[in-house]
């Protein structure tokens, strides 16, 4: 039997908490890849961006169309998406490649590029695309990749390549807001009410939950050593880390019907996984006699007591698999390096 039953019993919960949380991701992973939500918010942001008007060369002739269109029609950072749609992600050393060659395009000399720091800021200055406070800002940039680069004693790069530096660096940060929208405004609530759906049809109630691991200790301890052994295993580190790393290069949004098919198959795996590994240390699910557990408690306050239960379940699984996994470890590394609980049959071997 293991010497610390109640940190067993947290450890317990905490990775019922981390598999539900998996099966949450994967849930929302596959939404937003279906839904092209990451396309639709990156699309939102270079359209209110970029709403001016600029010519760029066509089949029929020069037409004009807006800078955000134009960059997301560019041949760097096209991809797969449609016309004037954006893709899941554009890396900032194609943005920065797209967003120079329209601002700089002359209808009247369409092979002239800019080949020094001061023709591109002219161009810069000249350009419809740009709004007034766009135009200050590159010009700013440009200034001071221009200062930066006569104060280098070595120069191991030009002025062109710092200004495109102060670009893509403005570009990586307008991203980083750009994930946070994603995450507030589409992931945080998603995951709320898919972690709703999926606690309600499991019956993952936190506190019938408890009651169980406390009132049987062989089930503690099965699950509480399939807790420690997560905690090392490299498997769910692997599934912690794709959950935690954005999936900026994947551009899962932009890709072939296949290549979405085959990212949604993942996502199902891992959440069928997941799902498979709960089933094998707790029982999981609604009953006929549901309420009777609560049995010496008037209908409403079990009924409410329920309630609460799958609410605070929901609320776990809102803070994410890489929260919990990490709290796990904690737990694993303060339990510290004594013996795992005893198994049943190493009870009945010393019985």
């Amino acid at each position: 039997m293991s010497n610390f039953p109640i940190l067993d019993l947290v450890a317990g919960l905490i990775f019922v908490y981390f598999l539900l949380s998996i099966i949450s991701s994967s849930a929302v992973e596959i939404v937003l890849t279906l839904s092209k939500t990451r396309a639709k918010v990156l699309e939102a942001w270079l359209r209110r961006i970029f709403s001016e008007t600029v010519t760029i060369p066509g089949k029929d002739g020069p037409k004009e169309v807006t800078l955000a269109e134009a960059i997301m029609d560019h041949c760097s950072t096209t991809a797969l998406s449609g016309t004037k749609a954006s893709t899941s992600y554009i890396d900032a050393k194609n943005f920065t490649s797209a967003l120079i060659e329209k601002i700089s395009y002359v209808q009247a000399n369409p092979m002239a590029v800019p080949n020094s720091l001061a023709s591109l800021s002219a161009s810069i200055a000249a350009s419809t695309g740009l709004s007034d406070e766009l135009k200050r800002v590159f010009l700013l940039y440009a200034s001071e990749a221009s200062s930066t680069y006569s104060a280098l004693a070595t120069k191991t790069m030009s002025e062109m390549d710092l200004f495109r530096s102060k670009l893509e660096a403005w570009y990586d940060s307008s991203m980083d807001r750009i994930t946070g929208t994603l995450k507030e405004n589409h992931s945080r609530p998603l995951t709320f009410w898919l972690g709703l759906v999926i606690v309600f049809l499991l019956n993952a109630d936190s506190i019938s939950l408890s009651k169980y691991l406390y009132n049987n200790p062989e089930a503690r301890t099965k699950l509480a050593t399939a807790a420690y052994d997560a905690s090392k295993d490299t498997i769910f580190q692997q599934k912690v880390q794709k959950i935690d790393i954005p999936k900026e290069a994947s551009s899962k949004d932009s890709a072939t019907l296949q290549q979405i098919k085959d990212s949604v198959a993942s996502e199902l795996k891992d959440l069928k996984e997941a799902k498979n590994a709960l089933a094998d240390v707790i029982p999981l699910g609604w009953s006929n006699n549901e309420f009777k557990k609560y049995s010496g408690f008037p209908l409403f306050l079990a009924v409410l007591l329920k309630i609460v239960g799958l609410f605070a379940t929901t609320l776990a699984v809102m803070m994410g698999a890489p929260f919990w996994f990490d709290i796990l470890n904690k737990v694993s590394n303060l339990r510290g390096s004594g013996k795992k609980p005893a198994s049943a049959t190493d009870k009945k071997k010393k019985s």
